[in-house]
């Protein structure tokens, strides 16, 4: 499980760390790696960030999570400085030559152009955030999977897509294919699902048999009928709730949605 963090600083600089890997030495990234076994992923940011830069950190919410399937999940931190010592080039080791704080102007020779993306996403939400802080919670799960918040809007209701049957609940997904998306399981459960999806929220704890992730993803359809149903057991339920229903319309009109790029 893939993961980049993406620490600024009031002066709208990025903190960035120098590669000392064979293949990109002396080129320019953010600080990034792959979880350690057993880590929760706030544990896992905090390390990597200690490791590259010298810094401590305290993360401030999820950017944006990137997936290429479910083996390649790419979770996007803004996080702030919170102590450490910058690491300067006496301090080189395996895992970095040096840190900097870039102002994202200057020449920098970078390992890979896609951060600037990465970093034009925290400075804009530093100046106006785009979602709610979103951080991950503390919860197992084995597998990566999808619960659906699945929601029809009409002139007339609100309907929702749920289990049939004496227990009505959200339908999950589990993710197991190498590549595609992990969006891809929605194209067997409806006719037409949703133009794109978000992210209300995201699981995971780390540890033995728990270090999958479970996402709380919600898409929205308009129009007097939902898309029809390809799964057994699932169906399209009304929502009388109307407190519910208010709710959720709110949640849509004020964007709260982490964005997923698939």
């Amino acid at each position: 499980m893939l993961r980049v963090v993406l620490p600024l600083r009031l002066q709208n600089e990025v903190l960035m760390m120098q590669e000392a890997k064979a293949d990109c030495r002396g080129s320019w990234y953010l600080p990034a790696g792959r979880l350690e076994r057993g880590e929760s992923l706030v544990e896992g940011l905090c390390r990597e960030v200690a490791e590259e830069t010298g810094l401590l950190c305290q993360p401030l919410t999820l950017l944006v999570v990137e997936e290429r399937g479910a083996h390649w999940v790419r979770f996007v931190f803004l996080a702030q400085e919170t102590g450490g010592v910058l690491k300067s080039p006496s301090s080189a080791d395996k895992e970095s030559l040096q840190a900097l704080w870039w102002d994202t102007v200057s020449p920098l020779p970078l390992r890979c152009r896609d951060i600037l993306r990465l970093i034009k996403l925290g400075l804009d939400y530093r100046r106006l955030p785009s979602h709610p802080s979103i951080l991950p919670l503390l919860c197992p799960s084995p597998f990566l999977v999808l619960r659906l918040l699945f929601v029809c809007v009409s002139d007339e209701e609100m309907q929702v897509l749920q289990s049939a049957g004496d227990s009505p609940h959200l339908p999950t997904v589990v993710c197991t294919r190498r590549g595609g998306s992990i969006l891809d399981p929605l194209l067997s459960l409806l006719q037409h699902p949703p133009m794109s999806c978000g992210i209300l929220g995201v699981q995971h704890q780390g540890g033995d048999s728990a270090d999958g992730v479970c996402f709380n993803i919600m898409g929205v359809f308009h129009g007097p009928e939902p898309p029809v149903v390809e799964k057994q057991g699932l169906s399209w339920d009304t929502i009388k709730d109307e407190g519910l229903k208010t709710r959720l319309l709110q949640a849509l009109k004020k964007n709260i949605l982490l964005p997923l790029y698939s």
